[in-house]
């Protein structure tokens, strides 16, 4: 049955509101009785109720939408809390007020978000969520990538999430004197570890030499244009001298642009990055290695840090966006229906992996903590299934499966390709035996550097973990990259390294600043073979490691110092295998003739002993040898040159 409003009352209703006499944001003011005492002026009483109700049920309709779309967008497929809130919407059958708001918005934000919001902040997300809205309506279906239409949507859902983000922020922050507390000293813990972490990985632009190198070798165009973008995030944050502008009418900084082009993103509006369980790693606005931003504040200085985070973290986003749609567009070209979520999060995991952001499942609900442990666990888990393809997950697709080791051997092949290369310039530069510590890398001198990024790490550890053959005989080989011996593990001279050893220094040397310090300390000594005091390890603890390997250069004297902080810079990662002076003699020594002989004298022994055994392994006799008699000849020759300089100096 309908009912149909006379004219005359129509009418009177109609010019009513084109008089501004009633208005529509005024009814929505007013409550359910006042506005049908307010009807019943222009409608009659007999019709008010029917009036009233329709407009009720408009209002609610409304409301109900902007609700709905706020929990879509806060909440993916797969979060356990998205069903129960939409339900709860679904169930409201009436308008609800703004005290009513603020009382539901508050219980969705605290299921949700973990903390809840005042009047004020309930109408904001409101009135965030609907702009959201109406900008989303207004992209056409033909609108490109990048058009201004998507990125009016996405600065507007790039502003929302920066109001939860930071609210959020504010409700988990400690205050001064609650840090003092007994509860909160592990909080404490985990905030000064991230601090040091972030402090040691400033200063440089190591993402696409290092977490993102494997994009090198399968997709250089994507890389490439990474590459160019990351140094175009660390000019324009380091030197913009006010907030960056997309449009005359909107601030704007320098990752605001990018996130609101992943966020408005074909492939963002129509579901498919949501369908991955991780969304293909775009929703990561922080790298392990950058867990805090505290350091920004620090004078002058964190102008540095905020563009090195800058182009770390815009680096990541930006190659993975990128990934992501060339990973979606291949997999829908072979027929793989990309909003499958099983489909959707194996690829998913496939372009995280790529960009160096493993998977750590159940690990994951404690990541802060393993951040006060590891340097990047996520980055060298990432190595982990690139370097396996994925074997060990069972959630894997088929098709996943396919792609994952498609990538792996373009990585392969094109890590041999460079290394066979530079065989060919210089026989002394590569060392292809994976049992070396040189393995994956390329050398200039004592210096290599690891084109791999960390993969060539894992190789090598692994191939010391099973038994294999050298010179005849099997066993846990290692090669010394230093002096080119083989060392079979778990002999049976005292103190003779096992393979367990092998494992146990491989993820000691991943330790994050603050677990190394202690680390050191409870060794008694540091990585070139310092005693740990109080000045040095705090030092440690701060300094990024650009500076610290420029100090250390500068020391050495190195002529291609450039060289090496330029693969330093951009994350070719620089390892210097020449000899360390270690023990009381070499302490001796630095004490009495200071740095500058100290390290004169290391590099003439390196010099020396490559000499020599460069003419040893030439001649007939190094091929009669057996591997005890070449171990114990090299050793010999050490020993040779190194008391040469000890009797030099007296000591």
């Amino acid at each position: 049955m309908s009912i149909c409003l006379p004219k005359i009352y129509r009418e009177k209703l109609l010019n009513a509101l084109k008089s501004g006499e009633l208005t529509i944001e005024k009814l929505y003011k007013l409550s359910d009785a006042e506005s049908h005492a307010l009807l019943a002026k222009y409608v009659g009483k007999e019709n008010a109720t029917f009036v009233n109700a329709k407009f009720e049920a408009a209002k609610s309709s409304n409301q109900k939408a902007a609700f709905v779309n706020w929990i879509k967008k806060n909440t993916t497929y797969f979060d356990p809390v998205r069903k129960d809130m939409l339900k709860r919407v679904e169930r409201n059958k009436k308008f609800l007020s703004a005290k009513e708001v603020e009382g539901f918005m508050d219980d969705l934000v605290q299921q949700k978000l973990g903390f809840r919001v005042s009047e004020m902040e309930a109408k904001t997300l409101m009135e965030m969520s609907e702009k959201i809205q109406e900008a989303k309506a207004k992209i056409p279906e033909t609108s490109p990538r990048g058009s201004i239409e998507r990125f009016e949507y996405g600065y507007a859902l790039g502003k929302f999430q920066q109001f939860i983000k930071s609210r959020k922020l504010a409700a988990e922050s400690i205050k001064i004197k609650e840090r003092f507390l007994p509860e909160n000293y592990w909080e404490n813990i985990v905030d000064v570890a991230g601090i040091t972490k972030s402090l040691v990985a400033n200063l440089d632009n190591s993402f696409i030499g290092r977490q993102g190198i494997k994009v090198f070798y399968n997709n250089p165009k994507i890389w490439g244009q990474t590459a160019i973008k990351s140094i175009e995030l660390f000019g324009r944050e380091l030197f913009a001298k006010s907030p960056e502008r997309f449009f005359e009418s909107r601030p704007d900084t320098v990752m605001e642009g990018l996130k609101a082009g992943i966020v408005s993103d074909p492939n963002a509006l129509n579901g498919k990055y949501n369908a991955a369980k991780n969304g293909y790693g775009l929703g990561v606005l922080h790298e392990e290695i950058f867990p805090t931003s505290i350091p920004e504040r620090i004078p002058v200085l964190g102008k540095v840090f905020k563009a090195s985070e800058t182009a770390f973290n815009g680096s990541a986003l930006y190659m993975r966006h990128k990934l992501a749609n060339a990973v979606i567009a291949a997999a829908e070209k072979n027929g793989v229906d990309m909003l499958d979520p099983r489909q959707a999060t194996a690829h998913g995991k496939i372009v995280s992996s790529l960009t160096g952001r493993g998977e750590i499942g159940k690990l994951g609900v404690i990541g802060k903590e393993i951040n006060v442990l590891m340097f990047s666990v996520r980055f060298l888990k990432s190595n982990f299934d690139t370097l396996t393809a994925h074997l060990f997950d069972k959630t894997f697709t088929k098709e996943a499966r396919i792609t994952s080791a498609k990538n792996t051997m373009r990585i392969a092949m094109g890590i041999t390709a460079l290394l066979v290369v530079s065989k060919m310039l210089d026989e002394d530069s590569v060392d292809f035996d994976p049992r070396s510590s040189k393995f994956g890398k390329i050398c200039k001198g004592n210096i290599c550097f690891d084109i791999t990024g960390g993969i060539g790490g894992l190789v090598t550890l692994g191939t010391r973990l099973v038994p294999t053959l050298h010179n005849g005989e099997w066993g846990f080989w290692t090669k010394s990259a230093t002096t080119g011996k083989w060392t079979k593990l778990g002999g049976e001279k005292y103190g003779q390294q096992d393979a367990f050893d092998i494992m146990t220094n491989f993820f000691a040397g991943k330790l994050s600043p603050t677990a190394g310090a202690i680390r050191d300390i409870w060794k008694g000594e540091k990585f070139r073979g310092e005693k740990p005091t109080f000045v040095n390890t705090t030092i440690g603890l701060i300094t990024p490691i650009s500076v610290d390997t420029l100090i250390d250069e500068l020391k050495k004297g190195n002529d291609d110092l450039l060289l090496v902080m330029l693969a330093e810079a951009f994350g070719i990662s620089p390892t210097d295998f020449s000899f360390r002076g270690t023990g009381k003699k070499w302490e001796a020594l630095k004490t009495k003739k200071r740095e500058q002989i100290f390290n004169q004298s290391l590099k003439e022994v390196q010099n020396k002993f490559n000499e020599k055994v460069n003419k040893l392994e030439g001649s007939l006799r190094w091929e009669k040898m057996n591997n005890d008699e070449r171990t114990k000849e090299l050793s010999k020759i050490k020993t040779e040159e190194t008391n040469k300089i000890f009797s030099r100096y007296g000591i």
